[in-house]
């Protein structure tokens, strides 16, 4: 019981001292200077390196309106993955099932009627360029059979990227009576974007389509004012991808841009859709353009640690030789940084781990290098040794040897040899002692009888 009460004080102790030696860092926040973010949800990736280069309440979760479209989308090239050239033969006929739960919500449409036949590329050009409700419905039911079930899908395709805060109720993001709203945030619609841009180059091919004249003659023109040569919001190096805007959603928008061998991809929610005078504005597009071009005049990747630059070197215990192995980064350690702060300001920590014992190889990781700016960590990396370190097996028998003569429980074991002996001794001589007086007292006994019989 005692053994087991110094264990659990030991316990208690270390897990009251560990928050008080462990370090924390926070993963680095760029903050735009001189730009205002009007959305009010805001997400910013460097697609090459995946790194987050501006969030704001990017895991909230917020109404997409049209951006559910995108899903919508993916679904329909997931079913043509394996031949989409097909996209462009295979008709749909519009049914008027389709339209049902459309009508009274003014809703923005591409001209389709019930009876209408189209190619499925028809109808994704239609969905995405000004974002058609109908040909979201439509081919919601050609691919599915029914809407319910095509959502049914949309949640289970959104579980399997790992969409862990989006909920769908419908295909095409309306807010409908009766229907709770669809949910996302820019963190996972951000997910969805990257997929289907990874996966599929036609996603990109027709989002990022200013006009599109479909197989009926009808010609469709874009939401994404980023995409509209002759609006103040331009950026010609943008490649789509959607709009959307509800009351109660605000304007939205997802795009990716593409420029000097970068490329980005962003989205915003929540941004004002109508001014005091009650003109249209799109905030939501200005937001996109002012972090597209500060993020291509203030950032580039760098390179913090060349590939096979020795850092720095460590003991190792036991080892055949000098005793000591360079250690150098387990890989090239580059990021996206600034361009006005240079690597050299940046604090680095080097950690080394303790009881580095031979034998060693290389790649083996013996710690950790990690670089700081204003406190937050930028960007880390394991240190491995650059080479093998043998054992030396005498030196090792003969520090062991020598560690144990020297160590506290030698100590302990002499004196607790020393208390044996000493104790042993005691008893030894008190048993001596007792025999002696035993002896004696026999002879005085037998002394005393002699001279008794003398006397008779």
């Amino acid at each position: 019981m005692r053994k087991i009460s110094i264990i659990t004080l030991f316990c208690v102790i270390a897990a009251f001292a560990l928050p008080l030696f462990s370090v924390e860092a926070d993963a680095y926040s760029f903050e735009p200077e001189d730009v205002t973010i009007y959305s009010e949800a805001a997400y910013l990736e460097n697609m090459e390196t995946g790194e987050v280069i501006y969030s704001k309440k990017a895991d909230e979760k917020r109404v997409p309106a049209s951006l559910t479209k995108i899903m919508t989308c993916v679904l329909v090239l997931d079913q043509f993955k394996e031949n989409l050239e097909d996209l462009t033969t295979t008709k749909v006929t519009a049914t008027e099932a389709a339209f049902t739960e459309l009508y009274d919500t003014g809703y923005s449409n591409a001209g389709i009627e019930a009876g209408d036949e189209l190619t499925y590329y028809d109808l994704l050009c239609a969905l995405m360029i000004p974002s058609a409700c109908e040909a979201a419905n439509i081919l919601a039911i050609d691919v599915s059979g029914s809407i319910d079930d095509f959502v049914t899908l949309m949640n289970s395709k959104a579980k399997e990227l790992g969409m862990t805060n989006t909920t769908y109720y419908n295909a095409h993001g309306l807010d409908l009576d009766g229907q709770e709203s669809n949910i996302t945030t820019c963190t996972d619609l951000a997910i969805l974007c990257r997929y289907a841009i990874n996966t599929y180059p036609v996603f990109t091919q027709i989002t990022s389509m200013y006009s599109y004249t479909m197989s009926n003659d009808t010609t469709i023109t874009t939401t994404n004012k980023l995409l509209d040569s002759s609006s103040e919001y331009y950026y010609g190096y943008v490649d789509g991808i959607k709009t959307g805007y509800l009351d109660s959603a605000g304007r939205c928008l997802a795009s990716v841009a593409e420029k000097n061998g970068y490329q980005y991809l962003c989205i915003t929610m929540g941004a004002e859709g109508y001014d005091d005078d009650g003109n249209a504005v799109y905030y939501n597009c200005a937001d996109h353009k002012a972090l597209y071009m500060w993020a291509y005049e203030n950032l580039s990747y760098q390179t913090f640690v060349a590939e096979n630059e020795e850092i720095t070197s460590t003991e190792v215990a036991y080892a055949d030789g000098d005793g000591y192995v360079n250690l150098k980064a387990q890989d090239e350690i580059s990021a996206i940084w600034l361009n006005d702060v240079s690597i050299d300001e940046l604090e680095k920590k080097i950690t080394i781990y303790d009881n580095i014992v031979a034998p060693i190889y290389a790649g083996d990781t013996l710690g950790t290098i990690q670089f700081y700016y204003d406190g937050q960590l930028i960007v880390e990396s394991n240190l491995v040794a650059t080479t093998d370190v043998d054992k030396a097996v005498v030196k090792a028998k003969a520090t062991v040897a020598a560690n144990f003569f020297s160590s506290t429980q030698f100590r302990i074991a002499i004196i607790v040899i020393s208390v044996i002996i000493i104790v042993y001794t005691c008893i030894f001589l008190i048993y001596v002692h007792s025999r002696s007086k035993k002896k004696v007292s026999a002879i005085k006994e037998k002394y005393k009888a002699l001279e008794d019989d003398d006397d008779e």
